[in-house]
C-alpha cells in the first residue's frame, strides 16, 4: 500500500463502524469545546461528554485507547486553536501532548467498566477530575480547559466553586453527563433511566438554589481606588526596539488621564515596558517620571535579567515603582506557559531551546516561525506591601492555576491584580476563556480582582465575579473604579482543593493498580 493510500485510510477508514464512530466523536468534541464559548453555550457540557462515555465504554485494548486520543485530540484542536497564533509548534505540542491525558483517563475509565460496569460508572467523574488536577502540577502544567470553567457566564452556579473549587464543579458536570449516559441507555431497566434523570435535574436545580442563596442581591462598593491602563500596542510595534519610547509614552499619556487623589495604584498591563526594567536605566527612568507625575504607585509589567550560577536568566516579571519614581520591589512569573513561555525543565533538555535549535532547523529563522521564549520561572510569591493594603499579582498563565492564587490570598493579599498580554491571540475565543478563568478565582476566595490587559479584556470584579467597570476591546483608554478588601476565607481558601486532590488521589490509585493486575496476569498466572 501506498503512502498515499495509507493517509487516507487514516482519515477515512474502510471500516464503517470505525468512520462513523469517529465522525460521532468529532461532532461531540466540538460541542464540548462550544461550552468554553463566550454567552450560553456553557449548558453543551451538561450532556456533551455523555455519548463519549457510551462509546468508549463498549470497546476493547488498542480501539478504546484509540478512540479516548482521538477525541481529546480533536477537542483540545478546536478549543485551543487560538495557541497557534502565538507558537505553531507549542500549538502542535500542547493538543497532541494533553489529548494523551484524556487517552490515559478514559482508557483507564474503559478498563474499569469493562471490569465492573458500577466501577466504571462511579470512577469516571474523580478520573475525569483528577486529570484536571493533575495538570496543574509540574512544568507540563497546561490546566486551561477544565469543565468548571463553562460555566462562569451563570454566575448562579459558578457560585459553588467558594466550597468545592472549579474542580468541584467539573466533578459534578461530569456526573450529570454519567447521569445522562444512563438516561439514554436502552438497556436499561426505565425506573433507573428515570431515577438518573431526576438526580441529573437535581444537581442542576441544587446549583441555582445555592447561587440564588449566595449572591447579595445588591453589590457592595469598593474603598481602594485603582486606574487599569490599557494601551493596545500591536505586537510589532510593541517590540521593536525603537519603539520602547512610543510604549512608555502611551502608558504615561493614560495615567495622566486616570491621575488624582482618590487613585493609589495604577497598573500596567504585562510586559507593557518592552524592555528590562532592572538594567536600562534609560527606561526605568520615564517610568519613574510617570509614577512620580501621577503621585501614585504604578504596578508595571516588564522583563528582568539576571545572572544565576554562570547562566543569564530571563524572567517575565512586574515591579512596583513608588510616588517617588523610585522602582521597588518585583515579582518574578512562577509559572509559565509550556512550550511557549518555556521549556519544561530546560536545564534537563537544553536542546529544546531555540538557540540551539536555530543552529540545525534553519526553517525557524528562515520562515520565521514563532518559537518558544526560554524564560525562566521566578523561584517564591512575592506580595506587594503597601502602608494601607498587601496585594498578590497573577501574571497571564498563573491566573489557571486555583491553589496558587489561593495560595497568595492565604499569605495575606487584601485583593488580586491580574495582568496579561492576550493581544497574541487577537478576538479568538482565548481572550474570553483567560478572562473567565480569571474571574473563577474571584469567586473562590470571594475576593476583589483588578485585570489590566494590553488589548483587553480590562476589568474590575468583585468576589461574586460580577464585573463592576470595564474597557472594550482593543480601546486604547484608562479605567479608574475601586476594590474591596478581603474580610473572610471561603471553605475553598481555608481548606483547598479537597475535590480535586481527592480524585487525583483516585486516578493515581487506579493507574497503579491497573498496570499491576495486568502484569500480574500476564507474567504471573500464565506460568
Amino acid at each position: 500500500m501506498s503512502v498515499r493510500s495509507k493517509i487516507g485510510a487514516l482519515i477515512l477508514p474502510p471500516d464503517i463502524e470505525l468512520r462513523n464512530r469517529r465522525f460521532e466523536l468529532l461532532v461531540w468534541s466540538f460541542l464540548l469545546s462550544l461550552a468554553y464559548y463566550p454567552g450560553w453555550f456553557g449548558f453543551l457540557a451538561w450532556f456533551s461528554l455523555a455519548r463519549p462515555f457510551m462509546i468508549i465504554a463498549k470497546l476493547r485494548g488498542r480501539q478504546a485507547f484509540n478512540a479516548a486520543y482521538f477525541f481529546g485530540f480533536f477537542f483540545n484542536a478546536f478549543s485551543l486553536y487560538w495557541v497557534w497564533l502565538v507558537t505553531p509548534p507549542g500549538a502542535l505540542a500542547a493538543v497532541m501532548i494533553v489529548a494523551l491525558y484524556y487517552a490515559i483517563v478514559l482508557l483507564a475509565f474503559n478498563r474499569l467498566y469493562q471490569w465492573r460496569p458500577l466501577a466504571g460508572i462511579i470512577g469516571a467523574p474523580l478520573l475525569w477530575v483528577g486529570m484536571e488536577y493533575f495538570r496543574t502540577l509540574s512544568q507540563f502544567a497546561f490546566p486551561w480547559s477544565d469543565l468548571g470553567y463553562t460555566q462562569s457566564y451563570y454566575l448562579y452556579i459558578l457560585q459553588i466553586v467558594s466550597v468545592v473549587s472549579v474542580h468541584g464543579l467539573s466533578l459534578l458536570i461530569v456526573i450529570v453527563n454519567v447521569l445522562v449516559w444512563q438516561v439514554w441507555r436502552h438497556d436499561q431497566a426505565a425506573e433507573r433511566r428515570v431515577t438518573a434523570a431526576f438526580a441529573s435535574f437535581a444537581i442542576v436545580l441544587g446549583l441555582l438554589a445555592y447561587g440564588w442563596i449566595e449572591l447579595p442581591p445588591y453589590p457592595q462598593q469598593g474603598r481602594y481606588g485603582v486606574a487599569l491602563l490599557q494601551g493596545s500596542v500591536p505586537l510589532d510595534i510593541k517590540w521593536e526596539l525603537e519603539n520602547e519610547g512610543y510604549s512608555v509614552k502611551l502608558y504615561d499619556s493614560l495615567a495622566q488621564t486616570v491621575a488624582d487623589s482618590s487613585i493609589k495604584l495604577q497598573v500596567w498591563p504585562e510586559s507593557a515596558a518592552p524592555c528590562y526594567l532592572s538594567i536600562d536605566q534609560y527606561c526605568r527612568r520615564m517610568v519613574g517620571e510617570t509614577a512620580r507625575k501621577t503621585r501614585a504607585l504604578h504596578l508595571v509589567g516588564g522583563l528582568r535579567k539576571d545572572v544565576v550560577g554562570k547562566v543569564q536568566h530571563h524572567y517575565n516579571s512586574c515591579f512596583l515603582f513608588e510616588p517617588s519614581g523610585r522602582m521597588g520591589a518585583h515579582y518574578d512569573k512562577m509559572k509559565l506557559v509550556p512550550f511557549s513561555e518555556t521549556v519544561p525543565y530546560q536545564d534537563n533538555m537544553p536542546f529544546l531551546k531555540r538557540d540551539i535549535l536555530t543552529k540545525y532547523l534553519t526553517l525557524i529563522d528562515r520562515y520565521d516561525i514563532q518559537w518558544w521564549s526560554d524564560f525562566y520561572p521566578g523561584d517564591s510569591i512575592h506580595l506587594f506591601e503597601l502602608p494601607d493594603v498587601t496585594f498578590g499579582v497573577l501574571i497571564c498563565f498563573e491566573s489557571t492555576f486555583p491553589e496558587f492564587a489561593r495560595q497568595m490570598v492565604r499569605d495575606g493579599a487584601g485583593f488580586l491584580v491580574g495582568i496579561t498580554n492576550d493581544t497574541w491571540f487577537g478576538s479568538s475565543v482565548g481572550i474570553h476563556m483567560h478572562s473567565r478563568i480569571f474571574l473563577t478565582r474571584a469567586v473562590e476566595n470571594r475576593c476583589w480582582m483588578a485585570r489590566a490587559a494590553n488589548t483587553g479584556l480590562t476589568y474590575i470584579v468583585d468576589p461574586y465575579g460580577r464585573i463592576r467597570e470595564q474597557l472594550p476591546h482593543n480601546a486604547v483608554a484608562a479605567l479608574k473604579g475601586k476594590v474591596g478588601l478581603l474580610d473572610q476565607y471561603t471553605f475553598f481558601t481555608r481548606h483547598g482543593d479537597l475535590a480535586g486532590r481527592f480524585s487525583f488521589l483516585v486516578l493515581v490509585s487506579v493507574l497503579t493498580i491497573l498496570p499491576a493486575i495486568w502484569l500480574i496476569r500476564k507474567f504471573l498466572l500464565r506460568r
